[in-house]
């Protein structure tokens, strides 16, 4: 009867656990779907068993001694590599997109079109100096690229916005996993401490959240011999056992421009986050938008100084009466080139000509204004140019209470000035087109929008001279000093391609990314994850298995009922 007890251990063993195999089978087969989930197998192991009457051991059956999950660590990590990469291509190229189509470039309503208009217009200007439907238009086509200047700072500087928003929400995000990455590190090693496979559920939602994570910022992973793990942004742990240090959003302005920083919620430490979709974010922002700004800004300024330069030292169909300069001084006492004087546009050793007519008799009074800035003597100032301004017949010149130059004719008089070779007049905005120092602040002078006859189409102020209008038409192909020896229409070009150039880029970034996650996908796949095919014929050998262990215990029942027949 006790080799019959031994013989009924091992049918009952192997009922066991190839019932426990098929579980595993049918439990990769409900798992298909889950792509989080690792495929399982269980390890089969003989039993010992003790001798039969002849000193030889037939064993003691089978038992399912663990669960394997199938992962390849090195496989996963570059997985979590992949993803971060190809998430940080997408960031990337959805926003350089948004920029190119910001541009709108060929289009009838393009930056490049609307210059190209503005300065033709003053070609026209130059063929015939006293129409004034053309002098209107010369002002629609600057409203025109001032309003389209100023719109697409406002857009770029959306976008910072709308990026600064997604950094605070990808960065929540990320510290919500980071949460539950430590919570589920203290589960795992509770559960696996009860016996193999119990903890397997767990590392899948692990796994999940750390591919999850990855998307978001790089990461390294290091396994603990308890189960748990480490994870690390940079050399920083982010996650260590069931503590994660936190992470959180600071606010910081930084060159007119509200950055929003990622830091360790423990010590407000920074993240250096090199890839992924905050890095992306933050790349996009401190780069593309940011230099976008920068340039589009470079570029208003040139606009403005170089059309300010050639229209203040011409002259209109008539000329001014009272004049305030755009911009003020920070230091009315400091040379005018000089870093207190803080004028926005540069000023140098030279000068210019005021000219004062008396509009009953016709007499014209010249002077020649000095900008002595050779650094030697006692250079110009604010103040000392009001002085040698008031000096001059029929003219009043003065300070004003926020550093303004405030220049009155007297009564029945006009001014105008020409050869200006200091540039102090367009660094001043003294009878100007635009005002502004930038792509968010451009616009026309309240002097000109309200009298087009002070558009200064004319050098001489003779009957049909349109000369300075010819000067004003050239200067969208004239190099300028403030664009580093470039045209504004070159810069303006260069701008437009240096986007599309770096948005080509980024697309062919983005499909290079895809096809590596591609692939490394399909090797994760060969190994963790459910093939129906290999299930089915798994499930085929332990049908059959299990089949035969019945039909085994059902031979030892009949045996055993012999056996007790006997004894009866």
């Amino acid at each position: 009867m006790a080799l019959l007890g031994a013989a009924f251990q091992i049918g009952r063993s192997a009922l066991a656990a190839y019932q426990s195999a098929i579980a595993l089978a049918g439990q990769n087969i409900a798992n298909l779907g889950n792509a989080n989930y690792t495929r399982q197998t269980g390890r089969l192991s003989t039993l010992e068993g003790g001798p039969t009457l002849g000193g030889v051991s037939a064993g003691g059956g089978v038992l399912l001694s663990g669960v394997e999950r199938h992962v390849d660590e090195a496989v996963e990590s570059r997985l979590r590599m992949a993803l971060g990469s190809r998430a940080a291509a997408e960031s990337s190229y959805k926003t350089l997109g948004e920029i190119e189509a910001l541009y709108n470039e060929l289009s009838e309503h393009d930056l490049s079109t609307q210059l190209t208009q503005f300065f033709n217009t003053f070609g026209e200007l130059e063929n015939d100096p006293q129409q004034m439907t053309t002098r209107q238009l010369v002002l629609a086509n600057a409203d025109a690229v001032a309003r389209t200047l100023r719109r697409q700072r406002g857009a770029l500087l959306q976008q910072a916005a709308d990026l600064n928003h997604a950094v605070e929400q990808t960065t929540e995000h990320a510290n919500t996993i980071a949460g539950e990455i430590a919570s589920l590190n203290e589960l795992v090693v509770v559960q696996q401490a009860r016996g193999s496979g119990f903890s397997s559920a767990l590392r899948d939602r692990r796994d999940g959240l750390l591919r999850e994570l990855a998307e978001l910022m790089d990461i390294q992973v290091r396994e603990q011999s308890n189960g748990s793990i480490n994870v690390y942004v940079g050399s920083e742990p982010l996650v260590e056992f069931g503590r994660s240090r936190g992470l959180r959003v600071e606010t910081e302005l930084e060159d007119g421009l509200e950055r929003a920083a990622v830091r360790f919620a423990d010590n407000n430490g920074t993240v250096v986050i090199r890839d992924g979709r905050l890095a992306a974010q933050l790349a996009a922002r401190d780069e593309h938008l940011s230099g976008q700004v920068d340039q589009l800004d470079q570029l208003a300024r040139a606009l403005v100084y170089e059309v300010n330069r050639v229209q203040s030292t011409g002259r209109g169909l008539v000329g001014y009466t009272t004049i305030t300069s755009a911009y003020a001084a920070g230091d009315v006492n400091a040379a005018l080139d000089s870093s207190p004087a803080d004028l926005e546009f540069p000023v140098r050793n030279g000068s210019f000509v005021v000219h004062v007519r008396n509009r009953e008799t016709g007499q014209t009074i010249t002077r020649l204004i000095e900008v002595d800035l050779d650094g030697l003597a006692t250079d110009t100032t604010l103040s000392s140019l009001a002085q040698d301004l008031s000096n001059v017949p029929g003219l009043s010149a003065s300070v004003t209470a926020d550093g303004r130059l405030q220049l009155d004719a007297a009564d029945g008089s006009e001014m105008w000035f020409t050869e200006d070779t200091s540039g102090v007049l367009a660094a001043l905005g003294v009878g100007g087109l635009f005002q502004g120092s930038d792509a968010g602040t451009i616009g026309l002078q309240a002097a000109v929008r309200a009298d087009p006859r002070l558009i200064a189409a004319s050098l001489s102020g003779g009957l049909g001279d349109g000369s300075n209008a010819g000067r004003l038409a050239l200067l969208g192909d004239a190099v300028s000093d403030l664009l580093g020896q470039q045209t504004i229409a070159e810069f303006q070009a260069g701008m437009v391609s240096q986007v599309a150039t770096r948005t080509a880029a980024a697309r062919m970034t983005q499909e290079a990314a895809d096809a590596v996650y591609s692939s490394l996908l399909a090797q994760r796949e060969s190994v963790s994850g459910v093939s129906l095919d290999e299930e089915a014929i798994n499930l085929t050998k332990f049908e059959r298995a299990f089949q035969g262990a019945t039909r085994y215990l059902s031979v030892l029942d009949n045996l055993s009922s012999e056996v007790l027949a006997l004894v009866r």
